[in-house]
């Protein structure tokens, strides 16, 4: 079909098992979906109808190239079940609507085969019994990768998209992954009433400015390299329903083995190749130089700003004291343009690098405890003579303004106030979407985030009395909430909000840390919280809609999960009478998800 996706969702409807399997497939059910390149709903239509197992072949449009098609079996290229990547066929001519603009309104279709716990498995399971071998990557000399990155940038491998084509993606990105019920409810001071079902909205929440950036990159990638093969490098952004529309979309993905290691080695000169929003490490971006593969750099502005300030910290001799998680893919890239760095996690690892420092420690100790957070060499004793701090951005604004407040109180102990800029170097590196949605969230149950402490920091302060910091000068800060409310338009709180919140829906992906924080929150104070990736999520596993919803609790590792293991139902989690329910989303969910979660809650309850 070449209709718009709720044209699209009928059309799909209709179809049932084909009574002749597609050419050269042996299974018996298989089906022919044109449009279902770009249309979910229509894939996600067929896998409902066929079963998980069962085969389809997607095509962009009715005007196929038949050669796309020549020597290619719907099991050949589907192999292990139809969330497989597909490779991708070559149209005659563009459909009626761009692959932006109908995969992005196909997200509610995917979600249906997102959230099937049968197929996912099954998906995963594939992929990991196909036997793959880390790629063994060229290693950058860590002095010069500065300029390894900026003579990257200026090649033709490096792909640049027009100021008027990147708004324009944006632009469209907007139309199609936003919602109408939230866009009101956003004007009506962020909250809505219908029938005796009250919806409260976190002031702060869902798709941050650079999540936005790299969506519309890489959906714009398709359309203007259609005949291409494009892979990512990791997760475009942390949600499954992006990340599965764009394997539909022909999309594949670099697989990550158990150890850590990827294997590159599917890619060929010649393909596309998208970093993803997190980034990628330097040595990667040399094997893809190598590989002559033409790079999409979705790399968010403001963890290219985190590499601008290790750079400059290894230029100065210092080491970077990153505050993340050393595993975290946007880490991974962030230490790689480092010569010497050490990652510390929590304000306690902070604290015990920053004792050490000051001469309490001991050398073995740490180098075990920070042994997967450091590189093949560090000396703590020559090492952390001279530190800067950066950070990974979706952490804690007030954490790391803690931590690098604690690292300069610590130089200006050992050194003296008038050395310690020698020894320490402070950069603007935080990120505040991560921090703002939290703090919305508080602000929407009615309470308050408590800045981190520090015991050590506190007594390194009492003995530093007018001792100013230049960590705590004024410097310019880079504001997600701006550059949001710039595209959805701003909005101001009802002075009449609800004085209750009765339960949560916290919508993202469940390996969506900052997601995770905000369902936290929700637990810490008390209150019924339901973190769910799609609307799917509420009804039963049939389809039907009954008052039940399927969620992740906070225990359950994120792993696990994303395997549809450890999840929880909750029967009549909506109460009977008036209900108020507090909603909000990660960094990477789109308006329409929230949005469709919204109506089905209200189709449930009989009001619309």
């Amino acid at each position: 079909t070449d209709q718009p996706t709720s044209e699209g969702g009928r059309t799909a409807a209709a179809i049932g098992p084909m009574s002749t399997p597609v050419p050269g497939t042996q299974r018996s059910g298989a089906a022919l979906v044109l449009g279902g390149m770009g249309c979910g709903l229509a894939v996600a239509a067929a896998q409902r109808i066929l079963g998980a197992g069962s085969s389809f072949v997607a095509l962009p449009d009715s005007g196929v190239d038949s050669r796309a098609l020549r020597g290619r079996t719907a099991d050949s290229r589907f192999a292990g079940g139809p969330l497989e990547a597909p490779a991708h066929t070559v149209a005659r001519r563009p459909c009626g609507h761009s692959k932006l603009a109908v995969a992005l309104g196909g997200l509610t279709g995917v979600a249906a085969a997102a959230a099937s716990g049968a197929g996912r498995r099954r998906s995963r399971a594939v992929r990991r019994a196909e036997s793959a071998t880390a790629t063994v990557l060229p290693m950058v000399d860590r002095s010069t990768t500065k300029a390894f990155r900026k003579d990257l940038m200026r090649s033709d491998q490096y792909y640049k998209f027009g100021k008027t084509q990147m708004n324009k993606a944006m632009q469209e990105l907007m139309s199609i992954s936003g919602s109408g019920f939230i866009s009101e409810m956003r004007k009506n001071g962020f909250r809505m009433t219908v029938g005796d079902v009250t919806f409260v909205l976190a002031q702060s929440y869902g798709f941050c400015w650079g999540v936005e950036r790299a969506v519309a990159m890489a959906y714009e990638a398709r359309n203007f390299f259609p005949d291409k093969s494009i892979w990512v490098t990791n997760e475009i952004i942390h949600n499954p329903l992006v990340n599965e529309n764009l394997l539909q979309m022909g999309f594949q993905f670099v697989k990550t083995l158990p150890g850590g290691g990827k294997d590159f080695s599917g890619i060929s000169e010649g393909d596309v190749v998208v970093l993803p929003a997190f980034g990628a490490s330097v040595d990667e971006m040399a094997f893809l130089k190598e590989r002559k593969a033409t790079i999409v750099d979705t790399t968010c502005p403001w963890v290219a700003k985190v590499w601008t300030s290790v750079e400059k910290s290894k230029s100065k001799g210092h080491t970077s004291i990153i505050h993340g998680k050393y595993d975290h893919e946007e880490t991974v890239a962030t230490k790689s343009f480092a010569a010497k760095y050490i990652v510390v996690k929590t304000m306690a690892e902070a604290e015990y690098v920053a004792k050490y420092i000051l001469g309490d420690g001991n050398r073995e100790e740490f180098l075990a405890k920070f042994a997967k957070a450091i590189p093949e060499g560090f000396d703590p004793d020559v090492d952390l003579e001279r530190v800067g701090v950066a950070n990974q951005t979706t952490m804690l604004k007030g954490e790391t303004e803690l931590i690098g407040k604690l690292f300069e109180r610590t130089m200006i102990k050992k050194y003296g106030p008038h050395s310690a800029n020698q020894h320490f170097i402070s950069f603007n590196t935080i990120c505040d979407a991560t921090q703002e949605r939290q703090d919305a969230m508080y602000e929407m149950l009615g309470t308050a985030y408590e800045a981190p402490t520090s015991k050590l920091y506190a007594e390194l302060e009492g003995e530093q009395v007018g001792v100013d910091l230049q960590s705590t000068k004024a410097q310019e800060r880079l504001s997600s909430k701006a550059m949001e409310d710039e595209t959805r338009g701003a909005g101001t709180a009802a002075a009449d909000a609800p004085k209750r919140i009765d339960l949560c829906i916290v919508v993202g992906g469940f390996n969506s840390s900052n997601t995770t924080h905000l369902v936290e929150i929700v637990d810490e104070e008390g209150i019924p919280g339901y973190h769910i990736d799609a609307a799917e999520r509420i009804g039963a596993p049939d389809g039907e809609l009954v008052n039940r919803i399927q969620y992740k609790p906070v225990a359950t590792p994120p792993g696990q999960a994303m395997l549809e293991e450890g999840l929880e139902v909750k029967e009549g989690f909506l109460p009977d009478g008036p209900v108020v329910i507090g909603l909000t989303s990660g960094a990477s969910t789109p308006d329409n998800v929230l949005g469709d979660i919204c109506q089905r809650i209200l189709k449930l309850r009989n009001v619309e």
